[in-house]
């Protein structure tokens, strides 16, 4: 009787503890959710529920600023970022799991460290350097230096991945006359499916969020992300309602793709990081 009491003890501790963690989490959403429904006049009155259920808000947020720009900038930015991040990630770790070169250990330390050094640290030798190369106010500029600053966990997470491929299938595939590329290609990618898949959603995701980099490296309002977008609309007299409403809308197409593919994702990474 003891245990089971314990026992039950414990299970509602870890529900409560649960509970806590996913209200303490959505609440800046639910709260952001009331401000978008209610008028400008009347914020602050209540937190609990909207006081006006002002759904014009949500229309004229589309009027207000160019939504639909921003979100055109963003999905630019994170799926172009994505697909070279992920091909890039695809050689480089495949590189490193079955070449011995010089510098090697190097180069994996040098990767990591490069996720280690805030943003803000380097911001101005990238600026100098997208300037430097005429990329300013480009969207190639903001997406190789996305790629550029990203590069460390897919290729890790590729590396984990190609080390659990047997070699000896590549073996068989060389007696069967496949060079390097055709083995890879055609023996290892299929392999690593879980893995490429995963590699690729994080880095969509590393994209959507980015904030700095679009910041400082662009000016025009057709290349600004709904990040920047939306926090260029604070300002001595702004209107929250409105500011809550698009940080709404800019996150329902990451929250639906992320629920498309969250099986997938949690699948790989389970499995990167068992292997």
């Amino acid at each position: 009787m003891k245990r089971k009491t314990r026992r039950r003890w414990m299970l509602a501790g870890r529900y409560a503890v649960i509970a806590f963690w996913v209200l303490f989490t959505l609440m800046p959403i639910y709260t952001a959710w009331v401000a978008s429904l209610t008028k400008f006049e009347n914020l602050g009155k209540s937190f609990l529920y909207p006081v006006d259920w002002a759904w014009e808000n949500w229309v004229n947020i589309w009027t207000r600023v160019d939504m639909l720009g921003y979100l055109k900038s963003t999905f630019i930015y994170a799926i172009c970022s994505a697909l070279i991040a992920v091909i890039l990630a695809i050689f480089a770790g495949y590189a490193l799991s079955r070449f011995r070169f010089r510098g090697k250990k190097v180069y994996s330390s040098t990767l990591l460290v490069t996720q280690v050094l805030p943003q803000v640290v380097i911001v101005v030798p990238v600026f100098m350097l997208v300037n430097k190369l005429h990329l300013y106010d480009t969207y190639a500029g903001v997406i190789l230096t996305i790629v550029a600053t990203s590069m460390a966990f897919p290729t890790m997470l590729m590396r984990s991945f190609f080390d659990s491929v047997p070699r000896d299938l590549e073996q068989s595939a060389a007696i069967d006359g496949c060079n390097r590329v055709q083995t890879l290609f055609r023996v290892v990618l299929p392999i690593t499916l879980p893995g490429i898949g995963t590699s690729f959603g994080l880095a969509f995701f590393s994209g959507w969020g980015q904030y700095l980099y679009p910041m400082v490296l662009t000016r025009s309002n057709a290349l600004t992300p709904v990040t920047v977008g939306i926090s260029r609309m604070i300002d001595n007299q702004t209107h929250w309602e409105s500011v809550m409403t698009g940080t709404l809308i800019s996150i329902v197409p990451a929250v639906l793709i992320y629920l498309l593919v969250q099986k997938s994702l949690i699948r790989g990474m389970a499995s990167g990081a068992v292997k």
